[in-house]
């Protein structure tokens, strides 16, 4: 017979090993099995024998075989007692951080409102309303003291009627003296308060110069000295008193002036002749110039034919690039019927950058196209140099009656090039 022997506890079993049993059903009967028969042995629907267990996620086993121990991990750093707490939860469940917050003081939602519910408290000599159709709450006071204060008296201050209520009463702006109305070039005093305490008609425009006089017809509330005690009253309808001399003395016009002499520092609008000291009006294009021997040596002007007139100007790169014979800019616009422009110098400076122009031909300064009075080589162009020289006059030229003076180019092409082109000429207006 074979011996039996006891297992010592906590030993693991080899696989191959037998164990002994009896029938349940047959106590007489024994049955011997390998361990790995159990291991393998199904009851039913129950499934396998539990082998091992082993944890996913947070869930720990100990050991996996055997007495096995379940567990739930723990969260390092999570324990505690959190007020108004903000919370992070995992896949789990599980809190895995959290941290104290403040209260909740104010409430806010796009498109003012709010879901949920929301009380409100009334305060003291406070009522609290609610309209769910407006979606709109009201707080209004009851009158009674409240917890910042009591008034039991109102007393009116400076400028306000009223005098000191302390029951019931009313507060009001408090008349002045000032008689209500339309007050013209008004005089006017004003409180600290901004009212208005005194108010009277103006004189016009107190101590005015003759400009004003003259731009707005008022009439001058002083009188303007002329000559040793003569005086003028000007007003819209013209002189309407004058006394002594007519001879300008003194008088203010935007400055002082010395003597004879009157000081403009404004604008001098003349709507009738001008005459000189020859007495003579100015015909067209004439100018006044002064004259140290008119009056017997003490000077004056006189209107003499207009001097030689001159202009600069600088034609640019991009528009000395489209010049053609009968089209390119200005120099001097049309002078009017009966006028000629006559060129009496030209002096250019071309200053060059890169690139220089390709030229077939020359530009010129002309009033009828093809017949330059004054022209500029074209070749000057397609040197890469800057350089400042006279323009050349052509003798025999056409000028056209009130046509103006163009830069042409009696050439046949200008390519596009870098340097622009500077121009002083001097001309006269001829009347023939």
């Amino acid at each position: 017979m074979a011996k039996i022997e006891t297992y010592p506890d906590g030993a693991p079993l080899d696989g191959s090993e037998k164990l002994i049993g009896t029938d349940v059903n047959n106590g007489n009967a024994t049955k011997n099995f390998t361990v790995q028969d159990i291991a393998d042995f199904t009851t039913g629907s129950s499934g396998s024998v539990v082998n091992s267990v082993s944890g996913l996620g947070p869930i720990s086993t100990s050991p996996t075989t055997g007495n096995v121990g379940v567990s739930l991990d723990t969260v390092p750093g999570a324990q505690g007692t959190y007020q108004y707490a903000n919370v992070n939860v995992d896949q789990y469940g599980r809190v895995v951080s959290a941290s104290a917050n403040t209260p909740v003081e104010s409430v806010s939602a796009p498109g003012g409102t709010l879901d949920g519910n929301v009380n409100f408290a009334a305060g003291p000599n406070t009522i609290v309303t609610a309209d769910p159709v407006s979606n709109t709450i009201t707080i209004e006071s009851t009158g009674g003291a409240g917890p910042g204060g009591t008034v039991t008296q109102i007393t009116a201050g400076t400028g306000l009627d009223g005098g000191t209520i302390t029951t019931t009463g009313t507060i009001d702006l408090a008349n002045t003296t000032v008689a209500a109305g339309s007050y013209t070039n008004a005089d006017i005093t004003v409180d600290a308060q901004g009212r208005i305490t005194a108010a009277s008609d103006g004189n016009g425009q107190p101590d005015q110069d003759l400009q004003s006089v003259l731009t707005t017809g008022n009439t001058a509330t002083t009188g303007i000295t002329l000559n040793s005690g003569a005086s003028m009253v000007l007003n819209g309808g013209g002189i309407s008193a004058l006394s002594g001399s007519a001879v300008v003395q003194d008088v203010t016009w935007s400055a002082t002036g010395s003597g004879y002499n009157l000081e403009l520092t404004n604008e001098l609008d003349l709507s009738c002749n001008v005459v000189d000291a020859n007495g003579a009006s100015g015909t067209y294009q004439q100018i006044l110039i002064a004259d140290p021997s008119l009056n017997g040596g003490i000077g004056g002007v006189q209107w003499v034919d207009q001097p030689v007139l001159s202009v600069r100007t600088v034609i640019p790169a991009a528009t000395l690039a489209t010049l053609g014979p009968s089209f390119g800019p200005t120099i001097v616009a049309s002078p009017g019927p009966g006028n000629y422009i006559q060129v009496i110098a030209a002096a250019y400076r071309f200053a060059y950058s890169a690139p220089v122009y390709t030229v077939v031909g020359d530009l010129a300064l002309e009033t009828v196209p093809g017949q330059a009075q004054f022209t500029i080589p074209g070749t000057v162009m397609q040197v890469p140099a800057t350089t400042i020289q006279q323009a050349n006059q052509v003798t025999n030229a056409k000028m056209a009656e009130n046509v103006p003076l163009d830069l042409h180019l009696s050439g046949a092409v200008i390519a596009a090039g870098g340097g622009d082109l500077y121009l002083e000429v001097t001309y006269k207006i001829v009347q023939i």
